[in-house]
């Protein structure tokens, strides 16, 4: 048993656990992402399975229910293994592959009572998107402080550990991602003109289906970039963390404006919703560019003032020496450069 313990690096030698603050925008965002992503992969079957359109398990109350109950059960479990494990992410990281398969069981057991197989794997999928989500959230956004108390832990944590990125590389992925939000802003606009308002709730419709895929194939771009980002983010600045986590949170409230927008009846309120995400997400992949134009700025203006000062030394200076040029070196009357005295 203590060998066990020790092998699971439950040492009860836990690091300094994030603040409460922290927590709680980790679980809120990961509630918000793992239902709106369980949202989409319901959406998607419905409308291109047609086998699950009746699909018992495919209720919001029943599947957002239990997406929020899990995404909850994760972060509080995060914070337990950061008080418990000198080495939390490795730890959890393995729990989340248990957690996945242990998920899949009921999967299987519905799939053995005769459910469709189709619905039954679209389950599937919505399972593991919540843990994906639930994991990567919290290890970025409620990360524990302080170094591992064991060297075992210090061990474990090292592979896990990321790389470092410049400022100058956070800035082009950022920046990039900004580029994508635009061109996603503007598909937009493109297919609010282009689309008829008043169309079916069908995955693709029958006018403007280029653009549309387009802007819907942008979205998924932006959506597992967003995801990428937010993993680089633990090896970025305070500001790349920042711009990140405004990103993903920006992209996950367009996504649920983009499920709204798919049905009739939300439609108008699902753009609205769309247009405050993608401005959000927008903000937040420009803080690293944002950043670095400030510190510039401030740069110039530290170096403008130090040429004032220097100016305005020198002309005192040269006020008191009575008009004369101020030298650092002392001239004898014959031009040249006084010799000190011998002894």
């Amino acid at each position: 048993m203590e060998r066990a313990r020790r092998r699971a690096r439950l040492d009860l030698r836990g690091r300094t656990p994030p603040s409460n603050a922290r927590w709680v925008l980790a679980a809120a965002l990961s509630v918000a992402l793992s239902l709106a992503l369980d949202m989409v992969a319901v959406h998607v079957a419905k409308t291109e399975l047609p086998s699950t359109r009746h699909f018992s398990h495919f209720r919001l109350a029943d599947y957002g229910t239990l997406t929020v109950v899990g995404a909850l059960a994760g972060a509080a479990g995060w914070a337990a293994v950061v008080r418990l494990s000198s080495a939390p992410r490795w730890l959890f990281l393995r729990l989340a592959v248990v957690v996945t398969f242990v998920l899949w069981l009921p999967d299987v057991w519905i799939l053995v009572q005769g459910a469709t197989g189709e619905g039954v794997a679209t389950l599937a999928v919505m399972h593991l998107l919540v843990v994906l989500v639930t994991y990567n959230v919290s290890v970025r956004l409620a990360a524990p402080s302080g170094p591992p108390v064991t060297e075992a832990g210090a061990a474990a944590e090292r592979e896990l550990a990321p790389l470092h990125l410049s400022e100058a590389a956070v800035r082009r992925i950022w920046s990039t991602m900004g580029l994508l939000v635009a061109l996603e802003l503007v598909l937009g606009v493109v297919v609010i003109v282009s689309v008829p308002f008043r169309r079916s709730a069908a995955l693709i419709p029958a006018r403007g289906t280029w653009v549309y895929a387009a802007h819907g194939a942008v979205g998924i771009v932006l959506g597992i970039g967003a995801l990428c980002v937010l993993v680089l983010s633990t090896a970025a600045t305070r500001m790349g963390r920042i711009g990140a986590v405004l990103g993903v949170g920006g992209i996950g409230v367009g996504l649920v404006g983009g499920v709204l927008a798919s049905f009739q009846t939300t439609r108008l309120l699902g753009m609205v919703v769309m247009l405050v995400g993608v401005i959000v997400a927008g903000v937040g992949y420009m803080c690293p560019s944002l950043e670095a134009l400030g510190k510039s700025e401030m740069a110039r203006a530290a170096s403008a003032r130090a040429q004032l000062a220097a100016q305005a030394e020198a002309r005192e200076r040269t006020a008191s020496n009575g008009g004369a040029p101020v030298t650092s070196d002392r001239v004898s009357s014959i031009g040249h450069s006084a010799a000190p005295p011998t002894v």
